[in-house]
């Protein structure tokens, strides 16, 4: 199976099991378990959970170095707390004052609340054909928010709207924050809920509740929430994050709280209206202006080329290997490293120092099997659109170290192309 139909596949899963969220939390509300009881025995089945998705995976030693660094532990333990603890604590307390329908469609404005911080974290391109794609799908929140009729009036709950509102950014921002922090997910996972774990057993111990009798719906949910939605979703979504093209996910994203209606309607007999089928519609538009958008979510390059023009045909290919198994690489963009490339011609070879740790990283080629495998060539080949007589420079490292060197290539190919031509 190649990189990008597996990430296809994680979103999806991910899709259909975050949509299921708020039938859990509205499962353990009408159990009248204490939040601060339920969310604490979550991240008590959930940590283990995760610690032995690390084991299975053969990702301890990774989990290992992790550990040994106590700020990068934190600063992960931080993300994973806004993305799981902080939305569960938040949207159940939100659930006291709204309906759950709207606690759930404003904090799915997430995916759009990205778009705010794409340019400036990942430095990828925005096209207007992606903003109008986005457009659609808010248009479609703005309707399941008017509830089909296309005003909104303000009362006096508008201050746990603002609330869900700044939770939402919070949540966006440190989402988009990891795509561009590279880390191994299955490590991600635990230190997510071993934090997550320590946050909700303080606030446990201080709430003075007693641990509660659970009965079979309450048992399901806290399973559901435990194994489901604080350690598969979150691994399956952040996979595929990383993968896919990000203003294609947000989009798609949309999609949940229409599933989380549909879910509803078969397991709590809630109504379906017209209007979530308008919704959906404006999101499958979207969805198809994403797919066909070839230039959005491309990176944008600092740095300048020879010539003073940016440097346009530098290609960040992280997502081809944000996964890989050759421990050179993890190590070299591990946190805050990428992996730059452009496209030469075969006959650009001998300005190549390729498959040699640089001073500042490491330089590979697509065709040299110790750093690719065959699907990431192939994941390569389709992120640049690499014809078949050229070949894939890469260079894992900072940032500007990559862009420094790649462009220097660039200028000698340059002007070899140059004296070709005089010739």
């Amino acid at each position: 199976m190649n990189i990008k139909t597996k990430a296809y596949i994680f979103i999806l899963l991910s899709l259909a099991g975050g949509a299921l969220f708020p039938i859990a939390l509205k499962v353990a509300a009408q159990s009248n378990v204490s939040i601060y009881a339920f969310l604490f025995m979550a991240f008590l089945i959930s940590t283990p959970t995760s610690l032995l998705l690390v084991v299975l995976r053969g990702k301890l030693p990774r989990l290992k170095a992790y550990a040994k660094n106590p700020k990068e532990y934190l600063m992960l333990g931080l993300i994973g707390f806004t993305n799981l603890a902080f939305v569960d604590y938040g949207i159940i307390y939100s659930e006291h004052f709204v309906s759950a329908s709207l606690a759930t469609v404003i904090y799915r404005m997430q995916p759009l609340l990205m778009l705010l911080f794409i340019p400036f974290v990942l430095r990828e391109r925005v096209t207007k054909m992606q903003i109008v794609a986005l457009m659609l799908a808010f248009a479609g929140i703005y309707i399941a928010l008017s509830a089909g009729r296309l005003s909104v009036s303000w009362g006096t709950d508008s201050g746990i709207v603002l609330f869900l509102v700044a939770m939402t950014l919070i949540s966006a921002f440190s989402t988009v924050f990891l795509k561009r922090y590279t880390t191994d997910m299955e490590s991600t996972m635990f230190i997510f809920n071993s934090v997550a774990l320590v946050i909700a057993l303080g606030l446990f111990v201080l709430s003075g509740v007693q641990l509660p009798t659970l009965n079979a719906s309450s048992t399901i949910a806290l399973l559901y929430m435990g194994v489901i939605m604080s350690v598969c979703v979150p691994f399956f979504y952040y996979s595929a994050f990383r993968v896919l093209k990000t203003t294609f996910v947000t989009n798609l994203y949309f999609l949940s709280p229409f599933l989380t209606i549909l879910f509803a309607g078969v397991l709590l007999n809630e109504p379906i209206y017209a209007y979530y089928i308008i919704v959906a519609v404006f999101v499958a538009i979207g969805l198809m202006i994403q797919k066909f958008d070839k230039k959005g979510s491309t990176y944008i390059a600092k740095s300048m080329s020879a010539s003073g023009s940016p440097a346009t045909s530098i290609y960040d290919v992280t997502s081809a290997f944000a996964d890989t198994n050759v421990e050179a690489i993890h190590n070299t963009i591990r946190g805050n490293g990428r992996v730059l490339a452009i496209k030469l011609n075969h006959a650009h070879i001998r300005y190549i120092r390729s498959t040699k740790p640089h001073e500042n990283g490491i330089v590979y080629i697509d065709s040299d099997k110790n750093y690719v495998s065959q699907t990431q060539a192939t994941f390569l080949k389709e992120i640049m659109g690499k014809a078949e007589d050229e070949l894939v420079l890469m260079f894992a490292g900072r940032s500007s170290h990559a862009e420094s060197y790649l462009n220097e290539i660039m200028a000698k190919t340059a002007e070899r192309n140059a004296n070709d031509e005089g010739l």
